[in-house]
């Protein structure tokens, strides 16, 4: 169609009909978004509270399993005459059917005072004199003193460091180390509890089921 060809009769009667369904479209855009919202408005609420129920159900049997497993490592002490000092505990039952373990994790932290000793290595490297030796040093050092996705050094890391620093002798290097452990500061995580059963692990959350 060529619209030049078109009388003004016609041209309007066309262009009517354009807006018509200009405003059509519109209309049913916004009904499907009216749609979509009334729908999320009665899904989310019944799923929300089939999953707040969940939670509550399991904080109430970690709870119970704690307290369950606190008598159990206390009774263990008391029957083997040896008290343990443990981040976890596991419990078999004598088929193997079922391994419960109960802990936690000590997750590597420091205080403010680790810029400080990572400071005064950086001084000590780049006291260094620069030859093929020495580079080598530099590049082990600080691939040792790289940072995990949290921010912290590995303590492992500063364990070899520190030995390390012990071979060299160096005074200032020896001092830095040690201003890095003494900031140390290991955090704890919340309590964990694992199952297996028939060697098999339990799904004991969201992401393991």
């Amino acid at each position: 169609m060529n619209i030049e060809n078109l009388n003004p009769q016609e041209r309007k009667a066309l262009m009517d009909e354009l807006a018509a369904q200009e405003k059509a479209e519109k209309v049913k855009v916004s009904e499907n978004r009216k749609a979509y919202k009334t729908l999320v408005n009665e899904v989310i609420p019944p799923l929300a509270e089939l999953l707040i129920e969940i939670s509550e159900t399991m904080a109430e049997a970690k709870t119970h399993v704690n307290t369950s497993l606190s008598q159990l490592i206390n009774m263990k002490a008391e029957v083997y005459n040896k008290s343990e000092d443990l981040c976890s505990h596991s419990f078999s039952t004598d088929d193997g059917q079922y391994t419960l373990t109960v802990g936690y994790r000590l997750n590597d932290g420091y205080d403010d005072t680790v810029h400080t000793g990572i400071a005064k290595i950086n001084d000590y490297l780049s006291s260094l004199a620069k030859d093929k030796e020495t580079d080598a040093l530099v590049k082990l050092v600080l691939r040792l003193l790289s940072k995990d996705a949290k921010g912290n050094l590995k303590a492992s890391r500063v364990l070899q460091l520190k030995k390390m620093a012990d071979d060299t002798g160096n005074a200032e290097f020896i001092d830095a180390i040690n201003i890095i452990q003494e900031s140390y500061r290991p955090v704890r995580t919340k309590t964990f509890i694992s199952l297996r059963h028939n060697g098999k692990d339990v799904g004991l959350s969201m992401s393991d089921v």
